[in-house]
C-alpha cells in the first residue's frame, strides 16, 4: 500500500506512471504491504474469476514470493500497480518487503523499481528503457 501522495500520469514511453506528487529523500518509506490493498490470488481462486479480471491479474501482478513455487501471486489494488520497471530505479525494498527511495526523489519524477527484483523470470522484452552497459569505461 503507497504511504506517500502519487500522481498518475503519461510516462515517456506512452503508457502510464506513477509519479511522486512531492519531495521523497532518499530512504523515504514509501509502500508497506497491507493485505487489504495487496491481494494474494492462489491459482484455484485466479481459475474461477472472470476473463477480464484474469487479464488485469496478468497485466498487473507478480509472483507473491518468487523463491516458493505455489503459484500465489499479489495484486496491488492501489496505484502502486502503476509503477514501472528501470533498470536504474529510484526505489528499492528492504529485507522487510518494504519500499523505500534509493535516492532523493523530486516531485513529479517517476517512482520505478527492477521488477526483476520480484520475479527474475519477468519477461521484459517489452521494455522500452535504452540499456545500460555497466561495464562501459566512462569519460
Amino acid at each position: 500500500m503507497l504511504i506517500v501522495e502519487t500522481i498518475l500520469k503519461p510516462d515517456q514511453f506512452g503508457g502510464i506512471g506513477l509519479f511522486s506528487a512531492a519531495f521523497l529523500p532518499k530512504g523515504s518509506l514509501i509502500w508497506i504491504h497491507n493485505p487489504i490493498v495487496d491481494i494474494a490470488v492462489t491459482p484455484e481462486q485466479y481459475e474461477t474469476l472472470a476473463p477480464t479480471f484474469q487479464a488485469l491479474l496478468d497485466k498487473h501482478a507478480y509472483p507473491r514470493d518468487y523463491r516458493v513455487s505455489d503459484g500465489v501471486i499479489e495484486y496491488n489494488a492501489d496505484n502502486a500497480r502503476f509503477m514501472n520497471h528501470s533498470s536504474q530505479p529510484n526505489t528499492y525494498q528492504d529485507d522487510h518487503c518494504r519500499i523505500l527511495t534509493a535516492r532523493d526523489v523530486q516531485p513529479g519524477e517517476e517512482l520505478t523499481c527492477n521488477y526483476l527484483f520480484f520475479d527474475p523470470t519477468c519477461d521484459l522484452s517489452w521494455n522500452k528503457e535504452p540499456s545500460v552497459n555497466v561495464d562501459a569505461p566512462t569519460g
